[in-house]
């Protein structure tokens, strides 16, 4: 018997997590043989079966309902707008993380690495790199997408003096995002920015863990800033779209970096905060009133 849908997607997860089929059905309570039935198709889960062995996998809230609907039971995990009023205290929290960054950069990204929030640091250092025409052109799809600006050949590839170390770097996280899933927007960007010619990324592959900090050497306004970047995800989160933002954050490295951050923002007379507009189908919605 051929493996079904979800027998097959059962088994690329598994595979992804290193997992046997003996590993998982000790951690999920069932027989191994009950395992092998469901990837080989013989054996069709319970709904109940799917969301254990999606927990014992750590498998993301988009994916569990893919392999829920290849089940042919409907998806259990909504995906709402980010000003949804269900959503109003994980938009509270956002923007009390962005703004507790200041006077540092932080950028809340979704799933398609569009920028759908920031802070007034984050705000300045994109002004301080960019100018008004290059901004419009990296919100193509409605917002101003971060991979595509690191990457930007033009005005801020040049200015990153580390570019051997932060453009592999950038790329492996593409590569994470992108396994299992040739047509996630993750992957789709790693096509488009492979394709770009650029000798300082040699053969980055996905090779080793990616480290918990993202340091970053760049010239802006006549300093050369100096700063490690973290990111920040929801633990727990029952929707779709708000396991899937990142918080990126940025702290100095150095006095110089500073300095220039808490003068930035001396200058800064406003704050967005407003989940900026993503596109035709929007996902975070318009902002509030």
């Amino acid at each position: 018997m051929n493996p079904t849908p979800f027998g097959k997607r059962l088994a690329e997860w598994r595979e992804r997590r290193r997992e046997s089929q003996l590993g998982l059905a000790l951690a999920a309570g069932v027989s191994q043989r009950h395992i092998s039935f469901m990837e080989s198709g013989r054996a069709q889960p319970s709904r109940e079966m799917i969301v254990r062995l999606s927990d014992v996998l750590d498998i993301p809230l988009r994916a569990r309902n893919e392999l829920l609907t290849a089940a042919g039971f409907a998806s259990l995990y909504g995906e709402r707008p980010l000003v949804d009023v269900e959503l109003q205290a994980a938009f509270g929290a956002l923007q009390r993380i962005i703004v507790h960054q200041e006077p540092y950069p932080a950028f809340v990204i979704d799933r398609a690495w569009r920028i759908v929030m920031h802070n007034r640091a984050a705000a300045s250092l994109m002004a301080g790199c960019f100018n008004e025409a290059a901004l419009v052109a990296l919100a193509s799809d409605g917002g101003v997408n971060f991979m595509r600006m690191m990457f930007e050949p033009a005005q801020m590839r040049p200015r990153i003096r580390n570019w051997s170390s932060v453009g592999p770097r950038l790329l492996q996280r593409l590569r994470r995002e992108a396994a299992g899933d040739d047509q996630s927007p993750s992957a789709i960007l790693l096509r488009e920015l492979l394709t770009v010619p650029d000798d300082a990324l040699g053969t980055a592959d996905d090779a080793g863990s990616l480290p918990p900090t993202l340091d970053v050497e760049m010239n802006v306004a006549s300093t050369t800033l100096r700063f490690f970047n973290t990111i920040t995800t929801f633990g727990t989160p029952q929707d779709v779209g708000l396991q899937e933002l990142r918080i990126e954050m940025s702290f100095p490295a150095d006095a110089a970096t500073e300095t220039f951050f808490k003068k930035a923002a001396e200058n800064q007379s406003s704050l967005d905060m407003k989940p900026g507009d993503v596109g035709a189908q929007g996902r975070f919605g318009q902002n509030r009133t």
